[in-house]
């Protein structure tokens, strides 16, 4: 065999070889990788119990995070802290997290909300505090909430425009221990949120929720725009998908209902 076959059957080798390469490259899926996501203390969605943490949203992301091929570690922790670290790089992701013009700025939201959340306002037991559905009405009420936690446009607007009043607590058990204590008048809570803490804590029985609710509000997973993490947030929709029609996120939800 002449040189110049020679050399010619080693080029066509190397190409063969390299084709190879792209090709594997090319259809191999996304290497594993280690995701931190922050949440706060919002039963029965999102909590921590004998040093677990737990809940029905927990369960789902863990769930969509295991059908991506990915570990991911979640913490609770303040909202306002969780808000800052997604904002700066500190944490890839957050939940359950409503969708405002402001968050997007700053967050790539999932298509595919995690949980849907009823809105409502609660009392105490012997109020005669009554609720038409106008929030003006209640513009005399002092509101409690919890600090940096959206609930939707409507109250979230009365809130901007100085309409209503608010005292801010940075737990939901705090805010309930405002309303007992007289330190609010009303308390906001998601319906779901509030029945289960007002259990935890044995104060079913001193508050009491009016109606009709404030709205129906779908929440999401925000993963970080400055961690440019848009097509993780592509996976996990496609993941959140799969959980829903497999009928795995159904028996989720209703392990937490109550």
């Amino acid at each position: 065999m002449n040189k110049a076959l020679v050399q010619y059957s080693r080029i066509i080798l190397t190409l063969l070889t390299l084709g190879g390469i792209w090709l594997l490259s090319a259809t191999a899926p996304a290497a594993a990788a280690t995701y931190r996501m922050v949440t706060l203390e919002y039963p029965p969605y999102e909590y921590s119990e004998d040093g677990v943490i737990k809940g029905a949203a927990v369960e789902i992301v863990r769930e969509a995070f295991k059908l991506m091929g990915h570990e991911v570690i979640i913490e609770i922790l303040p909202f306002a802290r969780s808000i800052e670290m997604l904002k700066n790089g500190d944490a890839d992701g957050i939940f359950t997290f409503f969708r405002t013009p402001e968050r997007e700025s700053f967050a790539f939201f999932s298509q595919e909300a995690v949980v849907q959340q009823r809105i409502s306002l609660w009392v105490r037991k012997d109020s005669k505090i009554t609720f038409d559905g106008n929030l003006t009405s209640l513009k005399d009420y002092r509101f409690g909430v919890v600090r940096k936690t959206s609930y939707g446009e409507r109250f979230d607007g009365a809130v901007k425009k100085g309409t209503l009043k608010i005292a801010e607590s940075y737990t939901i058990e705090e805010a309930i221990k405002l309303l007992v204590n007289g330190r609010v008048d009303i308390w906001v809570s998601n319906h779901d949120g509030a029945v289960f803490e007002l259990k935890k804590i044995g104060q079913s029985k001193e508050v009491k929720e009016l109606l009709p609710s404030l709205q129906n509000i779908p929440a999401y997973v925000g993963f970080s725009r400055k961690r440019n993490l848009e097509g993780l947030r592509n996976d996990f929709d496609a993941a959140l998908r799969t959980l829903k029609k497999s009928g795995k996120y159904a028996i989720i939800l209703k392990g937490y209902s109550h």
